[in-house]
């Protein structure tokens, strides 16, 4: 927890009229686009769209407006929130904090401070979040981390505080787990691990996925070579030279780390290599 900052209320902002909080039919709330984001874009749409689909009152929240004085307010922040309870048949009113007497210059002032000011967060925090919820991919990452003995970290470590066993890497370890299933996700990361087992920041997510990819097209592959052919370097030396291959040859660096992993492994049947050899 933060320390508590003692000041004098000669130091302390003045915070304005108390707002009211209310419930309005969603039609009765508007979107300035002078300054707001508009909700038509591709991503609104599809924002909008999963808010539909999974509207649940306990993630809605309350829509932060101002009063027009007509009967109508204008949203200050929760567009996409509005605008999902609006298409929902069943949704008749939300709860609306309102601010009086705004100009729209104030309007877009509180905008701007109520989407600066907001903490985001981070991919670790939402998977352990994630976990907690219930949430069945991310429970069954945790159980194959578990499993082998990897911790996802809870938030990004200082470089002083780095850990071995450890990584920051959860978008690679989601995209294995999603692309090509649990099992190939337990083996690239036990390779990972036994490749690394002292160092505290080669789990990374091009080696992984680099990895997760070899395997996923090599399903009699020696999980020992596999562990080997990493251990020979460090993540971000393979990374470098994975890289220049991927410039050289005009593919990802994680599709040239696989390939390099193939042409030591299986130089003699890999189908791809074959392919190039005989071109």
């Amino acid at each position: 927890m933060a320390d508590d900052v003692t000041r004098s209320d000669a130091q302390l902002s003045d915070p304005g009229v108390k707002p009211r909080l209310e419930f309005h039919p969603p039609d009765k709330l508007m979107i300035d686009e002078r300054y707001q984001r508009s909700v038509s874009t591709k991503r609104g749409k599809q924002l909008i769209a999963r808010l539909i689909e999974d509207f649940y009152w306990p993630f809605f929240g309350v829509i932060i407006a101002t009063d027009n004085g007509d009967g109508t307010f204008c949203v200050i922040d929760g567009q996409h929130r509005a605008e999902a309870a609006r298409q929902r048949p069943d949704i008749h009113s939300v709860p609306v904090m309102v601010i009086e007497d705004m100009s729209l210059a104030e309007q877009a002032a509180a905008f701007v401070a109520i989407n600066e000011n907001r903490v985001r967060l981070n991919g670790l925090q939402v998977h352990h979040a994630k976990v907690r919820s219930g949430d069945a991919t991310a429970v069954g990452i945790d159980a194959i981390c578990r499993d082998v003995g990897l911790t996802i970290y809870n938030n990004v470590p200082s470089r002083q505080n780095l850990k071995v066993r450890h990584t920051m890497a959860v978008g690679a370890v989601y995209a294995v787990y999603q692309t090509h299933g649990p099992d190939i996700l337990r083996r690239v990361l036990s390779c990972m691990l036994k490749a690394y087992p002292d160092t505290e920041d080669d789990l990374r997510a091009i080696p992984i996925k680099a990895v997760a990819a070899y395997l996923a097209t090599h399903a009699e592959a020696d999980d020992a070579a596999v562990v080997r052919f990493l251990g020979r370097r460090d993540a971000e030396s393979w990374q470098e030279a994975a890289r220049t291959v991927g410039k050289n040859e005009g593919i990802t660096t994680v599709g040239a780390l696989a390939q390099m992993l193939a042409a030591e492994l299986q130089p003699a049947t890999d189908p791809v290599l074959l392919e190039r050899g005989a071109a």
